[in-house]
């Protein structure tokens, strides 16, 4: 994991660190802290303050800093994802570095794969077992996630068997996104859903996130990584799976 990955990471989940905290926790000196703030405020991840440093919550965290995080952990929650597809089935992927996870972990037969995310429809584009749908529409800065109303037109003439989301940010109320831009889309693409599931690592439960996406209503069960305590998973409002790395 790079260092500007977890120090992003480090305050998603804290907001405001000082130097001195990062130095310690990095186990690097003051000065080596503040060049990487100074590189992470210049590609708008980070906000220097004095003394420490806020993340900026309302802009996505670019796919190369995402893809460096919790590796093991996301592998292990896409085998297990992927494991509940079952041959013959069309399943629906929500973007992002988890549910591509799922996508190059899927092994059943005869499946159709619906994504709005480039870097899944690359991975099922190579696979000999599923035929690939892409949503099109506009790309989001940062990511490979395709948006916007032609996204939404086109999920309103589909059905699938099985969706399965990320999320930025799990909560006992629900599931929270940091950008309100991908919203309406989520939810059009639960509507078309029999059945739906969530992964998130369990770095993502109880952190703050301004907009809520969906209540837990509509969800058979979620997924995460043997990290989160049982006892927690076990109190969650839905069945929480921990998949073993």
């Amino acid at each position: 994991m790079s260092r500007q990955a977890e120090m992003v990471d480090l305050l998603l989940e804290r907001g405001f660190v000082s130097v001195a905290e990062l130095a310690r926790h990095f186990q690097v000196t003051e000065s080596t802290v503040r060049r990487t703030l100074a590189e992470l405020e210049a590609r708008d991840l980070v906000q220097r303050t004095h003394g420490g440093a806020l993340p900026i919550r309302q802009t996505d965290a670019p796919m190369d800093l995402k893809q460096s995080l919790h590796q093991a952990e996301k592998r292990a929650i896409g085998r297990a994802m992927a494991q509940r597809i079952l041959p013959g089935q069309t399943v629906l992927l929500d973007s992002g570095t988890t549910t591509l996870e799922v996508a190059r972990h899927l092994e059943a037969r005869q499946l159709t794969v619906v994504t709005n995310d480039l870097l899944i429809g690359t991975a099922i584009a190579r696979k000999q077992n599923a035929h690939l749908v892409f949503i099109g529409g506009e790309l989001l800065p940062n990511v490979y996630t395709m948006w916007g109303p032609t996204s939404v037109q086109q999920l309103q003439n589909l059905r699938v068997n099985v969706a399965v989301f990320g999320a930025d940010t799990v909560t006992e109320d629900g599931i929270y996104n940091t950008s309100s831009y991908e919203l309406e889309l989520k939810r059009a693409m639960l509507s078309i859903a029999s059945q739906a599931f969530f992964v998130a690592d369990s770095s993502k439960f109880g952190r703050e996130a301004l907009f809520k996406v969906f209540d837990f209503d509509a969800f058979t069960a979620g997924i995460t990584d043997e990290l989160m305590p049982a006892i927690r998973a076990a109190q969650f409002p839905v069945p929480l799976i921990r998949a073993s790395m």
